[in-house]
């Protein structure tokens, strides 16, 4: 019989969280609705939605791009790789500080981990959000890190902003995934809540009972 996995307190405070979320929903008519996605499809579909972003900041840089510097010294080299490290962090600080501004409970509502299988930090919020006020969490890396960064190596022309950027954007893809599968909830800004899943890759979507038809 396969062990069972270890379920960290703070981990289940979140799924305690939840369930008394959907509980307070279902009371008040809403359908739930799961959106989620596996870590290697989540992995693949990165490519698909990120992907085509970083492949269109190459070719805008091979056009527009003028002078700057070529290679990397080994002081460069070692910045990058601290820089890209401390991306990752910076990545998920950005998701949970754009949703702050927007939860009631501001700071109280988000919880930063580790996935420790994955070597990965994470970012969740506990309180349930508008789908726009979620997408603008889920896509600030994509913004700062990713678009911001790019925009950052075609002013200066840096060769290690650009690769960052790339890096960055691609580093991105989870949440450009999420994105899509939001996408539909928009429409139903204001009869809708999204709460971060708390053990899966994606969310869980409230609806009212008499917009559900329209969710297809």
């Amino acid at each position: 019989m396969a062990k069972e996995k270890k379920i960290s307190p703070a981990r289940q405070r979140i799924i305690d969280n939840c369930e008394i979320q959907k509980q307070k929903y279902h009371e008040e008519g809403y359908e739930e609705c799961q959106e989620t996605i596996s870590v290697v499809k989540a992995n693949v579909m990165a490519f698909v939605t990120a992907g085509p972003f970083a492949a269109l900041g190459v070719v805008v840089w091979v056009f527009v791009k003028r002078g700057g510097e070529g290679s990397f010294s080994l002081g460069g080299m070692v910045c990058f790789c601290a820089l890209i490290f401390l991306s990752i962090f910076i990545h998920e600080f950005l998701h949970g500080i754009v949703w702050s501004f927007q939860a009631e409970k501001k700071w109280k509502s988000i919880y930063f981990g580790v996935m420790w299988e994955y070597l990965t930090p994470y970012c969740h919020c506990r309180e349930p959000l508008r789908p726009r006020q979620y997408l603008t969490g889920v896509l600030a890396p994509f913004v700062v890190l990713g678009a911001g960064l790019y925009a950052a190596a075609l002013l200066s022309g840096s060769y290690m902003l650009l690769a960052l950027s790339l890096i960055n954007i691609l580093s991105a893809g989870g949440d450009t995934t999420i994105a899509c599968m939001e996408w539909k909830y928009l429409k139903q800004n204001d009869s809708c809540c999204i709460l971060d899943h708390p053990t899966d890759c994606g969310f869980i979507a409230f609806v009212k009972n008499t917009n559900q038809q329209s969710i297809t």
